[in-house]
């Protein structure tokens, strides 16, 4: 308490006023001047106790705290200095300026020893060099990120624009918001056009809208949809297509929906050829496995019908029996050759011909199979291009097709056959599957009767279908049209509509070369004979019984072997020459072109003749016979085995 009595009395001393003689102008100088002082000392401290509260992060802060104490102890004395002017409390103002020395004895020492991390910090310029190196940084790496942005924003839009699946991107609304070039391709619509729509209202055929539209929401919903359906492209035709509906997420917001559409509209085309192609091939394999022996089993009873028809007399009931077998015999060899035709396993004899020449020569059959009351008119196209075929295929191509026709118009009509030069380009063989594209020939049958409905003109080349009543057609024409097209590298399409007609157009490739002249057909009813020595090979025992009395009563020497181990033991047998091999190509052990390559060491001068009633690769590449090759068909009536012999032995 005596201290504290002490430190506030002013005791015996005077006010330091009188030092200054209480000169007013003396007094108030100081006055003025240290309490300017200590509102500064005051509002240093307080401004740096604001500062570090503020900036936390500013280093140092213990310093600058008690540099704020320093100064305020500081404030404190000079406030002491106007106080004394009037009050002599010197102990009072001695005790304050204790305080400010020992507040800035720990003061100083702390800067002394805050000395070196103080120079260590960095200069101005070693800021401002500092920045601008970030500022370069941050400057390269703003520019990297957009580079690899606007990178990887042209490789998006590079996916989308060329990618080859339609694509439509909606909104949160559901709403078009935008679509790829495929899409615009594909479905015909500018995204201008649609931009702002719904699916539903664009592509939808009026019976799907709900489908699109559950479609939408279940892809809302979070899940993806994947479907085959149809939409509907802007001219009105409807496509097939894959949609597949993913909801579209930005940072796991649902931001809207994108559709992925694929046409498969010419895959679906693709896929019924196959099975078309895959139909025919399975009846072909069936034709093939029975045609060799069936047609063994026609040539026997065409030759003994022929043969008993030329030794029945005057029987006219007889007679009539033995013409009804023989035609029966040939209508069967005829379905046969459609079977073989259609499967493509018959053996073609192409020739360069002209088809307007081979009209021409049909026409006269053409217009003996058509009734008076349809207009037959042929329209050939000048300098018409020439291709490769067989001329007796393609005239019973032509026959058909006119068949065909003329049963579409039972009361009257016009039947037009026309032929021009047509180049199948990209565009038309994308459109219809397998085209090769390039220049072609056309041959165009044309009726104005009954027409077909989409369902039947899909199946019209199937193998056994038919719309006429029973017993009038087998089902098998315009198969053996397909057939027989194709296997001479063409292609054959239908237009038809019911009511409007029908047209059947076939494409056949063009070659550059002259025309070859068609083979007549002699006239003469005389067989041709001979005294030459054959070698005949078959392993049939009744078709080779029926060949050798058959040549044999033409005059030829007839050397006969069942199999081929036979036939060269003959040949080295006998003494004279041997004119003419004639071999089937199917026999057991040795094929006839393994027959007649050990023959030719033996009997080079030898001819070849294979007869067979199924196409071997031995002798034909695809359905073609090789070059050089003599061929006949089984089965064959005693005049064309006659013919075809003489033919090659004068060759």
């Amino acid at each position: 308490m005596e201290i504290l009595r002490r430190l506030f009395s002013a005791g015996d001393f005077m006010p330091h006023g009188y030092c200054y003689l209480w000169d007013p102008r003396l007094v108030w100088l100081h006055v003025v001047s240290d309490a300017l002082i200590a509102l500064a000392y005051i509002a240093i401290p307080i401004t740096l106790i604001y500062v570090v509260r503020k900036r936390r992060d500013v280093p140092f802060t213990w310093m600058f705290l008690c540099f704020g104490v320093f100064i305020l102890a500081c404030g404190a004395t000079h406030v002491m200095e106007i106080w004394t002017l009037w009050v002599a409390n010197y102990w009072l103002s001695g005790a304050v300026k204790a305080i400010t020395a020992l507040a800035s004895i720990p003061t100083a020492f702390l800067l002394v020893q805050l000395i070196p991390k103080g120079l260590a910090l960095p200069s101005p310029d070693d800021l401002r060099r500092e920045i601008a190196h970030r500022k370069a940084a941050e400057e390269a790496l703003r520019k990297m990120s957009e580079a690899r942005l606007a990178e990887k924003t042209t490789y998006l839009n590079a996916l989308f624009d060329n990618n080859p699946v339609a694509i439509l991107v909606l909104d949160r609304d559901l709403r078009i918001q935008m679509c790829n070039p495929a899409f615009e391709r594909i479905f015909q619509y500018a995204q201008a056009e649609i931009r702002g729509m719904h699916p539903e209202d664009v592509i939808a055929p009026a019976e799907l809208r709900a489908e699109v539209v559950e479609i939408r929401h279940r892809a809302v919903a979070g899940e993806s949809v994947r479907l085959t359906s149809k939409r509907r492209r802007k001219d009105g035709a409807i496509l097939d297509v894959e949609i597949h509906a993913v909801p579209l997420r930005i940072a796991d917001d649902l931001a809207g929906v994108y559709l992925l559409f694929e046409d498969v509209s010419q895959r679906r085309v693709l896929e019924e050829q196959l099975r078309q192609a895959q139909k025919m091939e399975a009846v072909g394999s069936l034709a093939g496995g029975i045609a060799h022996d069936f047609n063994n089993f026609l040539t026997v009873i065409l030759g003994h019908s022929e043969m008993m028809l030329e030794h029945a007399g005057p029987e006219p009931t007889l007679c009539r029996h033995l013409e009804q077998i023989k035609a029966s015999a040939v209508s069967a060899a005829s379905l046969t050759r459609q079977l073989l035709a259609f499967s493509r396993k018959q053996v073609l004899e192409p020739r360069v011909i002209d088809l307007n020449t081979v009209i021409h020569e049909t026409e006269q059959m053409i217009r003996r199979l058509i009734p008076e009351s349809i207009d037959l008119r042929i329209v050939p196209a000048p300098d018409l291009a020439a291709v490769k075929a067989d001329p007796t295929q393609i005239q019973q191509v032509l026959m058909n097709l006119v068949v065909n026709a003329r049963d579409a118009m039972p009361i009257s009509g016009t039947l037009f056959i026309e032929t021009a030069n047509a180049i199948l380009d990209e565009h038309y063989a994308a459109r219809h599957g397998s085209v090769i594209p390039g220049q072609y020939v056309m041959l165009a049958v044309t009726d104005t009767g009954i027409g077909m409905d989409p369902a039947t003109q899909a199946r019209i080349f199937e193998p056994f279908f038919t719309t006429k009543e029973r017993g009038r057609g087998t089902g098998l024409g315009l198969a053996t049209v397909y057939g027989i097209v194709k296997q001479s590298g063409g292609y054959v399409w239908a237009y038809s509509e019911p009511g409007r007609g029908t047209t059947l157009r076939i494409y056949l490739p063009q070659v550059a070369a002259v025309p070859d002249l068609l083979p007549q057909v002699t006239s003469s009813s005389q067989l041709p004979a001979g005294s030459e020595t054959i070698l005949l090979a078959e392993d049939d025992d009744a078709v080779r019984s029926l060949a050798q009395d058959l040549l044999r009563a033409a005059g030829y020497t007839v050397l006969v072997a069942k199999n081929p181990r036979d036939a060269i033991a003959l040949v080295e047998q006998h003494t004279g020459p041997v004119q003419l091999l004639l071999t089937d190509v199917v026999m057991p052990g040795m094929s006839g072109c393994g027959l007649a390559a050990n023959l030719a060491a033996l009997r080079p001068e030898t001819k070849v003749l294979y007869v067979s009633g199924y196409t071997d690769e031995a002798i034909v590449r695809d359905g073609v016979l090789a070059q050089g090759m003599a061929f006949l068909q089984k089965p064959f009536t005693r005049d064309a085995l006659l013919r075809k012999v003489r033919v090659v032995l004068d060759k």
